[in-house]
């Protein structure tokens, strides 16, 4: 008689195989779960249950296979390569606490491969905060310790059979696929994740729900595959995927009546959904024809034919206005239109983002350099194109390198002639370089122009806020010493004396020429001061800062020196808007659908969207990840059906802004001689 059970010594050698996988795999589960929800509650103070329990689970397959590649070795290889994974993976989650303390935002495969760039240009600022950020390297650090002083007990035990290796993968991917399906029937909440892991690129929401692991393999699919949006529409709202066709195409939104007084250009949506085969073009016909439009109004062409001088302030925000410190700053912001409820949100993947997002009117894409990658599109709403087709002589100018975040590709291609640090503009090579030098070297290039329109990006209130580290807060200390504040917010108080300096000295060179009364002068900051941590905002602030809004609450001046009375302005607004409220007042021919922003000064609702999803209206405030809506006024019943609403239109200035990225929209739309 014969059976199949295995004999005692044979199954005890199996068991040993097995053990032999599951340890390390083990290690690596316990490890990477506490490595993800410490760095979750280091960098947001408040983690969901929902992104606890998801990231364990996604935290399975990684920690099966990376067990399986150290105990399918000998081991001592299996040792060593336990250590190398080890510290491979604590120095990537050790980098992206750094990271977030400097940029509030995380390290991506693309900032990474550019980091000898960045290095460059800022890598004694990069040294500073590693050394603040000793605490999260130690504490994320760990593990590391754990597998050098358990690496033999870890891999004790026999080697694994290859049917046990394959079997051990197998179970690797099957978990993989359970919990990936699991999730697409995991639809609570307006932003699903489903939405999150297959649609979204935002590097926050990917964190807090699935981890840093995940999103870093998320975006090595994208990386290798293509750093496209996702599918178009969710196919868990039944509509337009990016497998879809014309047959597909379910309900959609009702089209807005049009008229003669509304910001669209002559675009026949209905011929080209007709003749499109391309399904993610398909859906952007269709949802621009959808989107409604933004009607002109009093302030339409109020601005027309004069120049504008546009300036977006390196970490420019209402923190630096000061009567005594930044007089010319302060008289301007309140004088002119007054926005009283503008913000400045930051953004994912650089700081050249706020730019983008600041002149295009459009949601940069994670994971890529958006700016540089416009500068492959055609962009015929660039101002520079815009004002140039008028006669006006069109420049920008930036006072460092002048290839930095390629600028040198993306400003010409917005319809500048463009001046930076090695590239025509002469200034002092300090840390940061002075804002009133920039303008003292540029203003005669163009200032007995019969028309010009001249673009800066700042560059003097740039990190590190201290008095060693920072040319410009050093220069202004004097002015700053006596203050009752700690050393960082002296220092960017200081560093952004210069720009005070540097605009005093524009419209004194304006009026000397008489130029001022026919120039409008623009200035909003591209991001926060996030050089400093929240508490130093907080002296500046005299409270507490809310971290979730109010640190991004900012300024924008908006100046003309014949306005004789300012214009108050309630409606909640962001660097988002600044661009086609700027079109419409200089009566530049636009289409205000084919925008994420919307004019301030028209009848649109307001709505100030952050990189996370979470939004202010003038209904209320929209917090995510907790997903809490608070109204500024309660007894409404249909908050709830309103919050859906607004999520969705988040999501879809998000998506089709990704779009017109990577579709190269404009070009779909506009022959070259439509824009002229």
């Amino acid at each position: 008689m014969s059976c199949n059970v295995l004999s005692r010594p044979a199954w005890r050698t199996r068991m040993r195989r097995w053990q032999r996988l599951a340890k390390p795999s083990l290690f690596f589960f316990l490890s990477l779960v506490y490595q993800e929800f410490f760095l979750k509650l280091y960098c947001f103070r408040v983690i969901p249950v929902r992104g606890l329990i998801v990231t364990a689970l996604f935290t399975v397959p990684i920690a099966l296979l990376l067990g399986l590649w150290c105990a399918a070795v000998k081991p001592k290889t299996g040792q060593r390569v336990l250590l190398i994974v080890t510290a491979v993976l604590c120095v990537w989650l050790a980098s992206q606490a750094v990271y977030y303390r400097l940029f509030e935002t995380f390290m991506s495969l693309s900032s990474l491969v550019r980091t000898p760039m960045v290095a460059g240009e800022f890598g004694g600022m990069a040294l500073g905060n590693i050394l603040k950020s000793w605490f999260p390297i130690l504490m994320l650090s760990i593990p590391f310790v754990g597998a050098v002083v358990g690496r033999r007990w870890l891999l004790d035990g026999a080697n694994p059979r290859r049917r046990d290796a394959v079997q051990w993968a197998t179970a690797a991917l099957m978990v993989q696929m359970a919990i990936t399906l699991l999730i697409l029937h995991v639809n609570s909440g307006p932003v699903t994740l489903y939405h999150i892991y297959q649609q979204s690129d935002a590097a926050e929401l990917m964190v807090t729900n699935f981890g840093v692991l995940t999103n870093t393999r998320r975006e090595l699919i994208r990386i290798v595959f293509g750093a496209r949006a996702e599918s178009v529409l969710d196919p868990e709202n039944g509509s337009l995927g990016s497998s879809g066709s014309k047959s597909e195409v379910q309900e959609q939104p009702p089209r807005p009546i049009l008229n003669e007084n509304d910001w669209v250009m002559d675009i026949d949506f209905d011929a080209l959904i007709a003749e499109e085969e391309d399904p993610d073009l398909l859906a952007m016909h269709e949802y621009f024809a959808s989107v409604e439009p933004t009607e002109k109004n009093e302030w339409t062409g109020y601005f027309k034919d004069k120049n504008l001088i546009w300036i977006v302030g390196e970490a420019f925000s209402t923190l630096a206005l000061d009567p005594e410190l930044t007089p010319t700053l302060c008289r301007l912001s309140q004088e002119g239109f007054v926005f009283n409820n503008f913000y400045t949100p930051l953004w994912g993947l650089s700081t050249s983002d706020g730019e983008y997002v600041t002149t295009t009117g459009l949601i940069p894409k994670a994971g890529t350099w958006s700016y540089l990658q416009s500068a492959e599109n055609d962009m015929p709403f660039g101002f520079g194109h815009r004002f140039k087709a008028r006669g006006y002589r069109t420049l920008a100018y930036h006072n460092n390198t002048y290839t930095y975040y390629g600028r040198d590709e993306s400003y010409p291609n917005m319809g500048y002639e463009y001046y930076g640090v090695g590239n025509g503009l002469n200034v002092a090579r300090t840390s940061p370089a002075s804002d009133l030098e920039m303008m003292e070297k540029s203003l005669p290039q163009y200032l007995y122009e019969d028309r010009f329109m001249v673009y800066y990006l700042t560059f003097s209130g740039h990190l590190n806020y201290n008095r060693e580290q920072n040319d410009m807060s050093a220069k202004h200390w004097d002015l700053v010493d006596d203050r009752t504040l700690t050393e960082g917010p002296k220092a960017y108080l200081a560093s952004q004396v210069e720009l005070d300096r540097a605009v005093g000295y524009l419209l004194e060179q304006l009026r000397a020429a008489g130029k001022l009364d026919d120039t409008v002068i623009v200035l909003s900051g591209d991001h926060y001061p996030y050089g400093l941590q929240d508490e130093e905002i907080s002296e500046l602030l005299g409270h507490p800062v809310d971290p979730d809004f109010e640190k991004y609450e900012s300024t924008l001046i908006l100046w003309n020196s014949e306005m004789k009375q300012p214009v108050q302005v309630d409606k909640y607004c962001s660097s988002l808007d600044v661009m086609p409220t700027l079109a419409n007042l200089f009566d530049l021919e636009y289409d205000s659908r084919l925008l994420a922003g919307r004019d301030i000064l028209s009848d649109a609702p307001g709505l100030v969207i952050f990189s996370n999803y979470s939004f202010l209206s003038e209904r209320g405030s929209y917090r995510f990840p907790q997903e809490q809506f608070t109204p500024w006024e309660e007894g409404r019943p249909d908050d709830e059906a309103y919050v859906a609403r607004t999520i969705q239109d988040v999501r879809d200035r998000f998506r089709f802004s990704a779009l017109i990225l990577d579709e190269d929209y404009y070009r779909h739309l506009f022959a070259p001689e439509t824009m002229e």
